[in-house]
């Protein structure tokens, strides 16, 4: 059994092995590691939770939603599809620190040479209001090649991902997101064989400041190493 007696004979000895000035060294060395592990285990870890909350295309031959594929939670009218992002609570002991919807909008075969999609997306939910306009185009008459924002705050920018900062606490909840997109053509839009597509997903980044049990026990022990180092410095004097 170790005992602090026997402890006190280990330290003595590495002690007379190593000389003094190299062990006085190595327990510095070995304050500053523990010290620095310490402040990393209390770093508020961060976690995610991606989901894909819909999406809707067009049928063959048409560029506007007026039919075709739906997909999750969205639904189309007169033209116009609406998606649905669920709510989310957040877990207890942890803050909503973020979150982040992904546009994604695709398209096939355009009817020309520089043929375009535009996709207008929006929402007007409390806390992530925005309007966001995609221009998808073609450059050769084969695929839709580019595309870019045309309006709203990432102009120039594609795919476009809107980030929000709740700060929301344990037990509170981010309301469902209910964001419309509609498409139209520009310079032709899609040819009779080619379609459209919109898509939308959500991230909810959320981190905890309050260290989990095992992390707790490392930190004792860190903590139980240094006293013990400080309480044999103490011994000798």
């Amino acid at each position: 059994m170790l005992t602090s007696e026997t402890g006190h004979r280990n330290l003595e000895w590495y002690r007379a092995e190593l000389g003094e000035g190299v062990f006085e060294k190595m327990k510095k060395c070995l304050v500053v590691l523990t010290g620095f592990m310490a402040l990393m285990l209390l770093v508020p870890t961060a976690s995610a939770s991606y989901v894909s909350c819909g999406g809707v295309g067009s049928v063959t031959g048409s560029t506007v939603y007026n039919g075709g594929t739906v997909v999750g939670s969205a639904t189309l009218s007169g033209g116009t599809a609406t998606i649905t992002c669920p709510s989310f609570t957040v877990p207890t002991g942890d803050i909503l620190t973020e979150v982040d919807l992904y546009l994604k909008d695709d398209a096939q075969a355009p009817s020309s040479t520089f043929s375009g999609v535009s996709d207008a997306w929006a929402s007007s939910t409390t806390g992530a209001t925005f309007t966001e306009t995609i221009l998808t185009t073609s450059t050769d008459g084969i695929d839709f090649n580019e595309c870019q924002g045309t309006a709203g705050a990432y102009i120039g920018i594609c795919p476009v991902t809107l980030s929000f900062y709740p700060s929301l606490g344990a037990g509170g909840t981010f309301a469902a997101e209910v964001v419309t997109v509609a498409a139209s053509a520009v310079s032709g839009g899609v040819s009779n064989v080619g379609s459209d597509s919109a898509n939308l997903y959500i991230q909810f980044v959320y981190s905890s400041g309050v260290p989990e049990p095992t992390t707790l026990s490392l930190i004792g022990a860190a903590l139980l190493g240094l006293g013990i180092f400080g309480s044999k410095k103490l011994s000798r004097r």
